[in-house]
């Protein structure tokens, strides 16, 4: 009986300081109490939520399993596995999950738009099509949503992305991004761009933009012919794993556009690996560019192409962007940009087959 109270009075201590943000202090509480209460259900379910607020996402899929097995209604304990499953790949039952929190809660979006974007990765589109439908009409004013399912239809898209789309996809996967697109999917666009640099191109550049720079993967490969070399990323956590390299001068979380309209410094070469797909309309890009960037200064960049005849930017189901190489050429032209050359090459892997990209090198008039 005393074991008994003491791991109610744990489990109590632990919540406050989980509502309080103190998430490691109340994980120790909820593991304490577990021992004195093998097998309790609300202190199972407390202990999986916190390790999934914490990361861990394989520790916390054990105790919000067996939580859930005794009481199989705790919407939140729902929500919780789908998210840990989902983070560890396994994403089927992550969809089970999900499924539940429709049936216990069918008037929320949530447990609809998260189902919605798991079966769009898993290519299932019709079924993701009516979920994201569901969501939208539970949320009509749910502008991912909206943007999803503009993808799936194949009906062109918004000509930006919502930012909290972009910002939120790099935040979550920092930690394991460059491990993942190195490894699993082989990505070489950097290299390949920043190998592949006209012969025409001076030796050494006074200052160098890595737009969109990730984790930095670019900075050290033009490292040695950059005087001045500034990285910027919309995610922050993508900034922190770029300065780690020690490569870069200055490095800002920014919006590219919104980055380059406040900016005065002039750029005598601008990287964009990777970039343009999560931009979708380049024109205001472009002009910003065009001010900044003096005469026989560089541009390099990677596109994913749009074959489709389409005369502007097109959101695929993928959630990038593909631009019609007459557009990208157009932009160039538009802005004062000499179309120097580009080619097609493999940028990663996409199903385990290689994918091609664009890769382009303007020089500024």
């Amino acid at each position: 009986m005393r074991d008994l109270q003491q791991a109610k009075d744990l489990f109590f201590q632990g919540v406050e300081l989980f509502e309080s943000g103190q998430l490691e202090a109340a994980h120790g509480l909820f593991e304490q109490a577990l021992v004195l209460a093998p097998g309790r259900p609300s202190v199972l379910l407390n202990l999986g939520i916190s390790r999934m607020r914490l990361g861990r996402w394989q520790e916390a899929a054990a105790p919000l399993r067996e939580s859930l097995k005794s009481q199989p209604d705790q919407l939140d304990g729902w929500v919780a596995l789908g998210m840990a499953l989902n983070r560890l790949g396994e994403l089927e039952e992550a969809l089970q999950a999900y499924q539940q929190v429709q049936r216990l809660a069918p008037q929320q979006a949530q447990g609809w738009g998260e189902a919605a974007s798991l079966l769009r990765e898993m290519h299932r589109r019709d079924e993701a099509v009516t979920c994201y439908e569901k969501a939208l009409e539970l949320e009509p004013d749910h502008e991912l949503y909206r943007y999803y399912l503009s993808a799936l239809r194949g009906q062109g898209g918004p000509a930006q992305p919502p930012r909290a789309y972009v910002q939120n996809l790099f935040e979550q996967y920092a930690d394991d991004f460059e491990p993942h697109l190195l490894g699993a999917l082989q990505y070489r666009g950097h290299s390949h761009l920043i190998e592949q640099l006209p012969a025409q191109t001076p030796p050494h550049f006074a200052g160098v933009l890595d737009l969109g720079c990730g984790t930095g993967l670019c900075g050290p490969l033009i490292r040695p012919r950059a005087g001045e070399l500034w990285g910027i990323d919309l995610a922050q956590g993508m900034i922190e794993q770029a300065r780690q390299t020690g490569v870069y001068d200055h490095l800002q979380q920014a919006d590219a556009a919104q980055f380059l309209s406040s900016c005065q410094q002039p750029w005598q070469l601008v990287l964009a690996a990777d970039v343009f797909i999560y931009i979708g309309a380049l024109e205001p890009l472009f002009e910003q560019l065009a001010r900044l960037m003096p005469a026989h200064s560089w541009l390099a960049f990677t596109a994913e192409l749009d074959e489709s005849g389409q005369d502007k930017p097109r959101l695929l189901p993928s959630l990038r962007y593909a631009h019609p190489l007459r557009y990208l050429q157009n932009c160039a032209q538009a802005h004062g940009f000499d179309w120097h050359s580009h080619h097609q090459a493999p940028l990663r892997l996409d199903q385990g087959e290689p994918m091609l990209a664009l890769y382009a090198y303007l020089q500024r008039r």
